[in-house]
C-alpha cells in the first residue's frame, strides 16, 4: 500500500537519483557501442514513446486517477517539452528541441524536485509521473549525447520569448477553463501549488507572473551551461 508522499523522502531522493544515472549512463552505454543504427532505433523509440505517452495520459488521469477532463490538457511545460522532442526526433526540426531542452531541463526538472503528489510508491500515479518525467529528462540527455545536435546562446533567446509569449495566453485559458473546473491551474498561474516550489517566495498569483519570467531567464542560462558541459564531455564543438 502506498504511504504518503514524503518531499525529499527516501522514495523521493532515489526515483531523482535512479533518474540522473539512468539518463547519463544509458546514453554513455548506446553511444560506446558506437553503432549508428542501434542510436538511431533507440532514439526513434523514445521519440514514439514519448508522443504516445503524451495522448494517452490524459485517458488514464481521468479515467483513474478522476482527474477533470479540463485539467488534463497536454499544455503544462512538462507536455510541451515531450511533445515537443517527439517531434523534433521525428522531423529534424531544431526549434522543437530547443523548447524540449530548456523545457524539460527548467519545468520538468523542477517538477520532480517538487512533485504536486499525494502518495509516493507504489501509488499508480507516482510511478506514471516519474516515467514521464523521467522518460522525457532520458531523452533529452540521450539526444545532447548520442547525436550532433547544437544549440546556441541565440536557443536560449527563442525558447525564452517563445515562453513569455505563451504566459498570457495560458493566463487566459486558465480563466476561460476555470468556468468549469474551479482548480484549473495550467502553469501554476492561478494558484501556487500545494507543494514546496519556488513559487513560494513569489507574490501571489497572478502577480507572480513578471517574476516567472525572470527566473526561467536564470534557469534557460543555467541550462544552457549544463548543455555547454555536455558537449564538453561528449567532444563536442560548440558556439
Amino acid at each position: 500500500m502506498a504511504s504518503q508522499f514524503v518531499l525529499f523522502g527516501s522514495q523521493h531522493l532515489i526515483s531523482i537519483a535512479s533518474i540522473f544515472l539512468i539518463s547519463v549512463l544509458f546514453p554513455l552505454v548506446i553511444k560506446g557501442l558506437n553503432v549508428k543504427s542501434v542510436t538511431k532505433t533507440v532514439l526513434l523509440i523514445l521519440g514514439i514513446t514519448l508522443i504516445a505517452h503524451e495522448l494517452i495520459k490524459p485517458f488514464y488521469r481521468v479515467i483513474y486517477y478522476d482527474h477533470s477532463i479540463y485539467e488534463v490538457f497536454p499544455i503544462h511545460i512538462c507536455h510541451l517539452a515531450a511533445l515537443s522532442m517527439g517531434i523534433y526526433i521525428l522531423t529534424k526540426v531544431k526549434f522543437f528541441f530547443e523548447v524540449a531542452y530548456f523545457f524539460g531541463l527548467t519545468g520538468n526538472l523542477l517538477a520532480m524536485v517538487t512533485p504536486d503528489l499525494d502518495y509516493s510508491y507504489p501509488d499508480p500515479e507516482f510511478i506514471t509521473y516519474y516515467f514521464g518525467h523521467g522518460l522525457l529528462f532520458l531523452t533529452v540527455f540521450y539526444v545532447c549525447i548520442c547525436t550532433d545536435v547544437k544549440l546556441t546562446w541565440w536557443s536560449v533567446f527563442r525558447v525564452l520569448v517563445f515562453a513569455v509569449s505563451l504566459l498570457p495566453l495560458i493566463y487566459l485559458l486558465n480563466l476561460y477553463l476555470v468556468s468549469y473546473f474551479a482548480d484549473v491551474n495550467y502553469w501554476y498561474l492561478m494558484i501556487t501549488p500545494a507543494a514546496n516550489t519556488l513559487l513560494d517566495f513569489f507574490p501571489a498569483p497572478p502577480w507572480h507572473i513578471p517574476y516567472l519570467a525572470i527566473l526561467a531567464l536564470i534557469l534557460f542560462v543555467m541550462s544552457y551551461w549544463v548543455y555547454l558541459a555536455l558537449m564538453r564531455l561528449n567532444k563536442f564543438k560548440y558556439l
